[in-house]
Parts: C-alpha cells; sequence; structure tokens
C-alpha cells in the first residue's frame, strides 16, 4: 500500500522542495518504523539545510493602552522607589477605600438600591424634591444628626429652597436656611439666607503659633446671622460673591468630652482671657469674594491656575467698634492623565485689622482652618494672620467618589505675619474620601495628623478622624 501522490508535494519553495524530496524516497510500507524513519529523516534534512531569514522576527509587545509600555524600558529599577514610599498610601486608597466602595456599588447596583433611594428621598410632582438624612462624627467635637431638604422650582420656575437642621441635644444645634432664585440662564442668583448655631463644643487652645494641647479648653457660642447675597458664574470655574447681613454673638458655657472649660483654665492661670471673651456683640458685615480660576468643570480634566481673594469688614451696632478680615490664595492644578487624577499645589494668607475701638473679639481671628490644615480640630491656630501652603492629591475611588491626600504647612501669627519664621511652622497630612460632584451637600471621609511647631519637636501631637455629611449653602 503506497503512500499515494494523489496531489503534487513538491510546489513550494526550495525548503519545502528538499522535504518533499525526501518524502518521496521513503519506503512504500506503512509501518511504525516508516513513519519513524519518516520523522528522523525529515528533521536530520532540514537541520542539514543553510539557515534561512525567511522566519519572522519576534514581534515587539503591543502597545495596548497607549502608554508607551514604560514597564519593558530598560533602567527603571529607579521607579521601585517611589513605589516603596508610596506603598502605604496604595494600600490604604486600595483596601480601605476603592475595594470596600467598588463592592458596595457593585451590590447597590444589583440590588436595585438606587431607584430605592429615589423612591424614598425624593417627591413630588417632578421628583425635584429630595429629604435625606445626615449625620456628622468628627472627633473631638459633638457629633450631629439631622435632615436636610432641598427643592428645585419651588414657589416659582428657577427658584431654589435648601433647609438644614441637625443637632446633638440643646448642647449642639445647627440650623441653616437659603432661597435662591436664579436668573440669566443660571449664571447668577441672589440668595436670602439664615442661620443659627449653638454650640458648647467649640475648643480654645490659646492664641499665637505656639499653642499646645495641655491649653486645651472649651467655651460655648450661639450665633445668630441673616443675609441677603448675590453670586454670579464666571468664566470656566470663576465666580464672584458679594453678602451683607447681620449676626448676633453670644458666649455661654462651653461642656465637652471631659475638657476643663476655658473659665477654669482663666482662673487656674493656664490661659490669659482672651480678647472680647463673654463680651456679646451684634454687627453688621458686608463680604465679597472673588475666584479667578482657569479650569473647566468636572469631569473634564482639572488643570488650570486658579487665585481667590475675600474680605469681610464687621460694624458693631451698638458702639463704636469694628474690624476687617482679608485673606488670599493661589495655586495651580495638573491632571497627571486627563482622567482627573489631580495634582494641586496653593499657598494662602489671611490677616485680621482692627478699624475702630483696637479690638477683635476672639472668635473673629484668623485662621488657617480645616480646609488648609484639615490634620487639626477647629481652633488649634488663631491669631491676627497666618499662612499656609499646601499640596494635594485627588483621584478618582468610584462613581461620585474621590480619594484625597493632602500634606500641608502652616500656623497662625501675630499681627501681618509678625514673627513668621519657618521654625513656626506645623504639618499637616491626611488622606481620605469625599464626594466628587456635590457643591452644596455630600460626605466626606477624612483622617489626619497634624505637629507640633519645628522648634518644638515637630512631633505629632494632633489626630483627628472626621466623617459623615457636610453642608455648604
Amino acid at each position: 500500500m503506497s503512500w499515494g501522490h494523489s496531489r503534487p508535494c513538491c510546489a513550494g519553495p526550495a525548503i519545502a522542495n528538499r522535504a518533499c524530496t525526501l518524502v518521496s524516497a521513503l519506503p512504500s510500507r506503512r509501518s511504525h518504523l516508516g513513519v519513524a524513519a519518516l520523522g528522523s529523516l525529515v528533521v536530520a534534512g532540514l537541520a542539514g539545510l543553510p539557515s534561512v531569514a525567511a522566519a519572522d522576527p519576534k514581534r515587539a509587545t503591543p502597545d495596548y493602552d497607549g502608554r508607551g509600555n514604560p514597564d519593558a524600558r530598560p533602567h527603571s529599577a529607579w521607579r521601585w522607589i517611589p513605589r516603596v514610599l508610596l506603598a502605604p498610601v496604595y494600600a490604604v486608597n486600595e483596601y480601605i477605600l476603592r475595594r470596600p466602595l467598588g463592592a458596595l456599588v457593585t451590590y447597590a447596583e444589583r440590588k436595585n438600591w438606587a431607584d430605592t433611594v429615589v423612591e424614598l428621598f425624593t417627591f413630588g410632582p417632578a421628583n425635584n424634591d429630595i429629604i435625606a438624612p445626615t449625620a456628622l462624627f468628627d472627633f473631638g467635637l459633638l457629633p450631629s444628626v439631622g435632615l436636610v431638604y432641598a427643592g428645585d422650582d419651588n414657589i416659582v420656575k428657577n427658584n431654589q429652597i435648601r433647609l438644614h437642621a441637625a443637632t446633638w441635644g440643646d448642647k449642639w444645634i445647627h440650623v441653616t436656611a437659603g432661597d435662591r432664585y436664579f436668573y440669566d440662564d443660571k449664571a447668577a442668583y441672589i440668595q436670602a439666607r439664615f442661620e443659627f448655631k449653638r454650640s458648647e463644643d467649640n475648643l480654645f487652645f490659646g492664641i499665637g503659633p505656639e499653642t499646645r494641647n495641655v491649653s486645651r479648653s472649651r467655651y460655648g457660642l450661639q450665633r445668630a446671622e441673616g443675609s441677603f447675597g448675590y453670586h454670579r458664574r464666571l468664566l470656566r470655574e470663576s465666580q464672584v460673591n458679594f453678602t451683607s447681613g447681620i449676626h448676633a454673638v453670644s458666649y455661654i458655657e462651653g461642656d465637652c468630652c471631659a475638657d476643663p472649660s476655658l473659665d477654669v483654665r482663666v482662673a487656674e492661670g493656664v490661659l490669659p482671657p482672651p480678647p472680647g471673651y463673654k463680651d456679646d456683640y451684634t454687627s453688621l458685615f458686608e463680604h465679597a469674594d472673588l475666584t479667578l480660576d482657569s479650569r473647566v468643570p468636572a469631569p473634564l480634566p482639572g488643570s488650570g491656575v486658579f487665585a481667590h481673594a475675600e474680605t469681610t469688614a464687621s460694624f458693631e451696632v451698638d458702639r463704636e467698634r469694628s474690624w476687617i478680615a482679608y485673606s488670599g490664595a493661589a495655586g495651580g492644578a495638573i491632571d497627571l492623565t486627563g482622567h482627573n487624577r489631580v495634582l494641586k499645589l496653593q499657598a494662602a494668607v489671611g490677616f485680621v485689622d482692627p478699624l475702630q475701638g483696637g479690638l477683635v473679639p476672639f472668635n473673629e481671628l484668623a485662621t488657617p482652618g480645616s480646609s488648609l490644615m484639615p490634620g487639626f480640630i477647629a481652633g488649634y491656630m488663631v491669631d491676627r494672620s497666618y499662612a499656609a501652603a499646601q499640596l494635594g492629591y485627588t483621584w478618582p475611588v468610584a462613581v461620585g467618589f474621590n480619594g484625597q491626600t493632602r500634606l500641608s504647612t502652616g500656623n497662625a501669627f501675630g499681627d501681618h505675619l509678625d514673627n513668621f519664621s519657618l521654625q513656626k511652622l506645623r504639618v499637616s497630612a491626611d488622606i481620605g474620601l469625599t464626594t466628587s460632584d456635590a457643591r452644596d451637600q455630600g460626605f466626606e471621609l477624612l483622617v489626619g495628623l497634624g505637629t507640633e511647631t519645628f522648634d518644638q519637636g515637630g512631633k505629632i501631637t494632633s489626630v483627628r478622624v472626621s466623617f459623615g455629611s457636610r453642608t455648604g449653602f
């Protein structure tokens, strides 16, 4: 039984013809021996051929993601240095923020939580009214729980109402109401606003750059305020605001968290009486702020430069005492990938000066606050001026949520940065999670650390943990 030659074997290139010749010369008997001989002769024949350049060269690794295959480049060992240094941040983002939040979002999507939430919290003929619970836990201060109401096109078209009420008993009460009317294609609005806040947990450590935890004390404050304002959106993220109003401020007893009251600290001689303490006042105020920002609104890439300036002048109604607060900040942001992974650097200064009467109430003094030095609880740094610089990074974690981490340095100083020095600066560092698209209200989770001044040793002296709802209307 022959192998059969029903189709020509030697019709290919030279190397194929040599192999076909060898096959044609084999015995016609199909046996295991014959098959083995076939394999041996083919291999031997091919091995005896001269090397042929017809074989294709090895294909380069495809650049699937368009990043140029950075891992395939030689001499990349140095890349492990930032990877090792940033490993703790990566671990927090990956295993505390992104994966748990991603699992929650995935589960919520499968269970159609969105539809349930919409049905539970929205109402009205066009589902444009929302009532939702709020809660805020900033450890070291009294917590609060409450409700927020948001309604659009109330009473008339383009009218917007915002209400928020939160409490923790009679020691902490906060009520805010705002009514906005939009016009000029919603580029501008006018707003009437009322706010009442009673809090017995305010912190006071002293005045100046060298305050310490040993002087920690509490005082109470009650504030009622009514105002009327104008807001206009300018090009891109730029905007301007003007507000006029009146507020009445009263000092009340402070009691919270097993800390001594300010009265006790003053009686013990640990702290001198702060300026204006227990001297209630009512004042008219005028506020203006301007933001120039070349960045486009999210979710478009967030690169650009920005500058912010604001001022508030206050005039007491029953005596000749007045003061002015003014501050400014400038910086820039770079979207590193074009997908809202933004690195931002900014610097800020703030001042408070008496205009008449020579005294500014201590609760009206300048402070960098929790936005510039988030590792410190409110009240840690107050004086006639402050200076701070901050490097921050934000990145998307899940739909509607961004991770954020910030490193800041700054402090409060005397009149017009009197006695400013690098040795009197503190350091603040924090990492957390925040909603990415809510301006008036949203959610924030923050874990931060703050240090003593460098000349005090620079040791960690403040630990801050905060999570819950935030409002800003």
